[in-house]
């Protein structure tokens, strides 16, 4: 696939920003911040200018402003922008830290050393994994959705984001980031524009940011040892994390329940792709309302073959946006729709319905099977498995995933920020 082709055609994303386990299935940032937008399309061939058209020249940078809206900006603060992008993944392609420093105000030092900590947390959990995830290749592209002019002579800038990544682990392979959000916060300093605030809402920097949400960073009290320690606690907790799956034993055959009904793997993971930045209309989407990783996943089942569940105590269910747990096929109940309510019911269902096979060992999955995901204290995301990641001699490496809230398509699982992971083998069904 060509990637600069293939991202001009990307022409739906929904920008989703949820956490917790409400209502919705939980994510990696904060509900409050979710919004849904289109991203602006491009004709795949851009037309010659006429005569009277003046045209500047692109940047010269990996990534791409579109839109409407990019007389919002001048060419400096783009430029601060860009800058920031560029050695964003340039971190990411070398897995080796990158200066900071020029990219940022001398007045935002909270700042810095929140995406310091933020960017080494990405690039060591990123080397800790068995595979080579390093960027091979990548290209992004940016929109404005607002600007602001701030009483300071700053400016707010809120963009969105669809990128396109090549891993070294599978260079073959385009993942997919159909778009998230950033709010920028650009300051003039000695002659140039600089960022004085940022946020990216994505699962690094949300993990990264805990329980300090709703502070001005730059009073934050010693913010470089805080972000320093949640960082490697983060680190400490996927190394704990890491150590237990490879202590988990294969299961027995006779320990695994026997489903009457096979679950059709290659049909799950087609409409995975297919509604990864697309959601389905038939359904209510609660990207905004706690997250849409479990709903997403929920109909990526049942269009693998598996039928909602009404019989027996426990439940699977959605036939409207009303929650109810009873056995009348009306409303929904939280296991279709919240992590820990599906685990909860694929752990406990006996009877009809699912059959699975919860905490399996980590290296026995297969392309439709689901990885739950989340620090310690919070199982809060839920992907779907797309591929099988294989070694020279075989083995299993990696998964690539498709994923909700975050959404993303063919994504390594190994370079997802959340420090735990968890196999649900999905078996078939009764």
């Amino acid at each position: 696939m060509n990637i600069d082709r293939g991202l001009a055609v990307i022409c739906a994303i929904v920008l989703l920003c949820a956490g917790g386990c409400s209502a919705g299935s939980g994510g990696n940032a904060p509900a409050t911040e979710a919004a849904v937008t289109m991203p602006p399309s491009e004709p795949e061939t851009v037309p010659e200018p006429s005569a009277e058209t003046e045209t500047a020249p692109e940047p010269s940078h990996r990534g791409k402003l579109i839109g409407e809206n990019q007389d919002l900006l001048n060419d400096e603060q783009k430029e601060a922008i860009f800058n920031y992008m560029d050695r964003y993944y340039e971190a990411l392609s070398s897995l080796e830290m990158k200066d900071l420093s020029d990219l940022f105000a001398s007045s935002a030092s909270g700042q810095m050393a929140f995406h310091r900590n933020a960017w080494e947390y990405m690039i060591e959990m990123r080397r800790m994994q068995k595979s080579d995830l390093r960027l091979d290749d990548y290209v992004y592209r940016m929109w404005i959705l607002e600007a602001e002019e701030r009483d300071d002579g700053g400016i707010n800038v809120d963009m969105g984001e669809q990128s396109l990544l090549r891993f070294a682990l599978m260079p073959e392979v385009t993942a997919e980031y159909p778009g998230y959000w950033h709010d920028f916060v650009l300051v003039q300093e000695n002659g140039r524009w600089a960022l004085a605030e940022h946020m990216q809402w994505e699962g690094a920097f949300w993990n990264m940011l805990k329980g300090h949400q709703d502070e001005d960073l730059e009073n934050l009290e010693n913010a470089d040892e805080v972000f320093a320690e949640r960082k490697e606690l983060l680190l400490s907790q996927m190394a704990e994390d890491m150590e237990r799956r490879e202590r988990l034993p294969a299961a027995a055959e006779e320990d695994s329940p026997i489903p009457r009904h096979e679950y059709d793997r290659e049909a799950a993971v087609a409409y995975a792709r297919a509604h990864v930045d697309e959601r389905n209309e038939e359904w209510h989407d609660y990207s905004g309302e706690g997250g849409n990783c479990q709903n997403f996943v929920s109909q990526c089942l049942l269009a693998g073959g598996i039928p909602m569940d009404t019989e027996g105590s426990a439940r699977w269910k959605w036939y409207d946006e009303v929650l109810n747990d009873d056995s009348e096929k009306t409303g929904c109940t939280l296991s279709w729709i919240n992590v820990d309510y599906f685990c909860a019911y694929a752990r406990d269902n006996s009877g009809s319905g699912l059959a699975v096979q919860v905490d399996a060992d980590f290296m026995s999955g297969q392309a439709g099977d689901l990885i739950m995901m989340g620090p310690p204290e919070d199982w809060n995301h839920m992907v779907i498995i797309s591929e099988v990641v294989k070694d020279e001699n075989g083995e299993t490496i990696d998964y690539l995933i498709c994923s909700n809230t975050t959404d993303v398509q063919d994504f390594p699982a190994s370079a997802y920020p959340s420090p735990r992971r968890s196999l649900i083998k999905i078996l078939g069904w009764n």
